[in-house]
């Protein structure tokens, strides 16, 4: 199906992350930690996931790991801590992340430890949140261990869905980090800003718009996730014959909904039959209408009116 309007997302995401200071603090203890170490931590991962882990020392990635057949068990980030490794996931995919790795590090003598019940990420987003961290400067994904106020925590830069950084420390460290931050000029901002940040800027989530029923190609992250010239990894044949020689049956797009709510998982129907499926909504308002995320099926008709109940569904553009 084609784009039928596409909007421009980046000043209200920040706007909403960011209303006053420049900058926002936002809890994520709700994402998982695990830690790898030992022989060659990157190795393993590198055999594993769908994106390449970078050589350089401070260097991490977004990927997945995927079943044989080429369907979603988890996302994840790969963040460097010195010789460390850390893979921080959503709470969906803890325990596939868990399972996965666990099979592959004994016969890559590498130790699996579950640091969620111990450490906790705080993310810093918005235009100034790098000036309350004295400039770190960090690229997408790169990380440095920094000191707020004498305390040492590891700082991992971050471009979506607004730009920032996310600090990972143990759990005690990063409250009091979190209440500098605040007494320096950040705004606390909950999840429900977050994830309207979120919706608006099209970056799909693992449990709610990404499932183990999906492949990649249907996600739209394949830029991000997906390396096409490294080697093998469980799930790869499927994922470049998808991409090389077909077309998804269904693809995930930025949607608003006007005139009534809708709740995740509701249908969306074209002509009154089925062509879709409503996978996240914004919690907060957007104006008249709210942003949301849904698949629609290839054989949805462009132009042509979308409604989920008694709501009208205006298609934003395709995530990518």
């Amino acid at each position: 199906m084609k784009d039928l309007r596409v909007s421009q997302n980046a000043t209200r995401s920040n706007a909403l992350l960011s209303p006053r200071e420049g900058a926002a603090v936002v809890d994520h203890s709700e994402r998982r930690l695990l830690r790898l170490t030992g022989k060659d931590p990157v190795g393993m991962l590198n055999a594993v996931l769908t994106n390449d882990v970078p050589a350089q020392e401070d260097r991490g990635a977004y990927a997945m790991l995927l079943n044989p057949k080429g369907r979603i068990q988890t996302d994840l980030r790969v963040t460097r801590a010195g010789k460390d490794i850390l893979i921080a996931t959503e709470p969906e995919g803890a325990q596939a992340a868990r399972e996965v790795l666990g099979r592959y590090a004994p016969f890559s003598r590498v130790k699996l430890e579950d640091l969620s019940d111990s450490y906790s990420v705080l993310g810093l987003y918005g235009p100034h949140a790098g000036d309350l961290l004295g400039g770190p400067g960090l690229a997408e994904h790169q990380s440095r261990e920094i000191e707020i106020e004498g305390l040492a925590v590891l700082s991992v830069g971050v471009s979506v869905p607004v730009s920032g950084y996310d600090l990972i420390g143990e759990t005690e460290t990063i409250d009091a980090v979190r209440e500098h931050l605040i007494s320096r000029g950040a705004t606390p901002a909950g999840l429900d800003a977050y994830e309207t940040a979120r919706i608006e800027a099209g970056v799909p989530r693992f449990g709610a718009d990404i499932t183990p029923e999906n492949f990649p190609g249907e996600t739209g992250a394949l830029d991000r996730a997906v390396s096409f010239e490294k080697g093998c990894y469980p799930g790869q044949e499927t994922v470049a014959r998808m991409h090389y020689r077909g077309h998804p049956n269904r693809t995930l797009y930025r949607l608003a909904v006007e005139e009534a709510e809708v709740m995740p998982g509701a249908e969306i129907t074209q002509r009154e039959r089925a062509v879709g499926t409503i996978t996240s909504v914004a919690p907060l308002r957007a104006e008249d209408r709210t942003p949301a995320l849904g698949y629609l099926s290839r054989n949805a008709i462009a132009n042509e009116p979308l409604h989920s109940g008694d709501a009208r569904v205006h298609v934003l553009g395709v995530v990518s």
